[in-house]
């Protein structure tokens, strides 16, 4: 059956993905994105678009909203139930990457990371939920790289972030069962990041991460290994998500974790 999703967007390169993977499934998918020009970005959005170009973005609608206004939000999904006539899934895709000591990470930027990711995803699910149980009907779906168990040096605001993600969609997934609303977590591992995904968010106090590589140089992590090819670890991700949009109401998975892809 035909649905209506909303791909909120994302930082590392899966949602391009995902979004094309189920356009191309028969779905009318529209991606979310910051207010710039989306034309030039197309091109060379993730390696689904990049290597399927323009001819694969025309089953895609864009639609403009900046991810910390509310008002924006409420606007940019007002337009697609508009024209769509509502919103079946709603696809979350921030995963923030995070790499230096927490010290040296100002409370700045912490608090825009936070916001960034996790308050938007708020704010679009509060735009999107009034219709979902007003029909009885709907699907959240969150994506993401998975939070490892114990601790993980030099990764900690990145991880909280995530974290507190998972826990609100295992809440949301409680609270929203009796209205017919189901919600899933789909995470990968930390390995998988694309090769064009943007750089982790270095931290802002140098002075003090200096004093940490210089004491602590052994304890950083190795990069992320990249998968030889990256296109096809990202389709599995999307037939992943394509499934679980597929399967039957109330018997699909609270958390799908793919580990490894």
């Amino acid at each position: 059956m035909t649905k209506t999703i909303f791909v909120t967007g994302g930082t590392d390169g899966w949602s391009d993905d995902v979004a094309l993977a189920l356009a191309d499934a028969g779905h009318s998918v529209y991606v979310g994105k910051g207010q710039a020009s989306f034309e030039e970005e197309r091109v060379d959005l993730g390696p689904g678009g990049g290597c399927r170009g323009r001819a694969a973005w025309a089953k895609v609608r864009t639609v403009a909203f900046e991810a910390v206004d509310q008002h924006s939000i409420a606007a940019a999904v007002r337009r697609i139930v508009t024209e769509a006539g509502g919103i079946d899934v709603v696809i979350h895709a921030a995963s923030p990457v995070t790499l230096g000591p927490v010290e040296a990470f100002t409370p700045y930027q912490l608090s825009q990371v936070y916001d960034t990711a996790v308050l938007s995803a708020q704010r679009v699910t509060r735009a999107v939920l009034p219709l979902m149980r007003e029909r009885r009907d709907g699907l959240l779906i969150w994506m993401g790289l998975g939070v490892e168990p114990g601790p993980a040096p030099f990764t900690g605001p990145g991880r909280a972030v995530r974290a507190a993600l998972q826990q609100l969609a295992e809440s949301y997934a409680a609270e929203l069962a009796a209205f017919g609303i189901d919600v899933t977590f789909v995470t990968y591992g930390p390995g998988h990041l694309l090769g064009t995904a943007p750089a982790p968010l270095q931290p802002g106090d140098s002075e003090t991460a200096k004093a940490y590589h210089r004491d602590v140089a052994n304890v950083l992590p190795p990069p992320a290994e990249q998968p030889a090819n990256p296109t096809v670890h990202a389709l599995k991700v999307a037939e992943c998500v394509s499934g679980i949009i597929d399967a039957r109401k109330g018997a699909r998975p609270a958390h799908v974790a793919l580990w490894p892809l």
